[in-house]
């Protein structure tokens, strides 16, 4: 059930991976003693990271076209491999594939055997309205996957058993709902949820504003 304009969730398909950045801030002293403001001096670089271990409390999220943003280490780790194809989309223009008209920014990756996407809704999301999201997921003919670690609070996950396997976490981060999804995994329940929950954590760092 697509989260778009028209409804409030979307299935969708993605595989995981992740990135975490690394800011190191140096403060230099000026010739009158008091420090300079601090600026940040080191690159962004990407390795796993499980979403258990990553703090999301205080995180700031801008609602925006982040896809470029996310590292392109952590889409081939979600791939297994180069992206194949992309798809993105934006508030007021038609969903890849559907006639329904998004409420969302969200990007797709495709690789040769697994997808990856990401999408955040453009307005802010309330915490009623994100409690009424977790009760409508998961979707027709999907599971609930409990084995996932939360993304933000309230946060919910599905597994759902199209060919394709596809399973996908849900939650607020702030005011941000966030979406990241996985398609073409093998393995356990405990291994899908995380291997999604370490895509999970790239999404959020492309997201990430403070």
């Amino acid at each position: 059930m697509p989260v778009s304009s028209r409804t409030p969730m979307r299935r969708r398909r993605a595989l995981t991976a992740t990135v975490t950045t690394v800011g190191l801030l140096v403060a230099l002293a000026g010739c009158t003693g008091d420090p300079a403001p601090q600026q940040p001096t080191a690159e962004p670089t990407a390795e796993s990271t499980p979403l258990t271990d990553y703090d999301t409390s205080g995180l700031t999220l801008t609602p925006d076209d982040f896809c470029a943003r996310v590292a392109e280490p952590a889409v081939m780790a979600a791939l297994d491999g180069e992206a194949t194809g992309t798809d993105t989309w934006q508030p007021g223009r038609r969903l890849p594939g559907s006639r329904d008209i998004s409420d969302e920014f969200g990007c797709s990756w495709q690789g040769s055997s697994a997808t990856a996407r990401a999408w955040v809704f453009a307005p802010p999301v309330s915490p009623q309205r994100a409690r009424d999201f977790v009760r409508e997921t998961p979707g027709q003919g999907c599971e609930r996957l409990t084995a996932a670690a939360d993304l933000g609070s309230p946060s919910v996950a599905q597994q759902c058993p199209d060919a394709d396997g596809r399973t996908g976490v849900y939650g607020l981060v702030g005011s941000a709902w966030v979406a990241c999804e996985l398609s073409g995994l093998r393995g356990s329940r405990e291994e899908r949820a995380a291997r999604v929950g370490e895509w999970c954590v790239a999404v959020l760092e492309a997201l990430r504003t403070a």
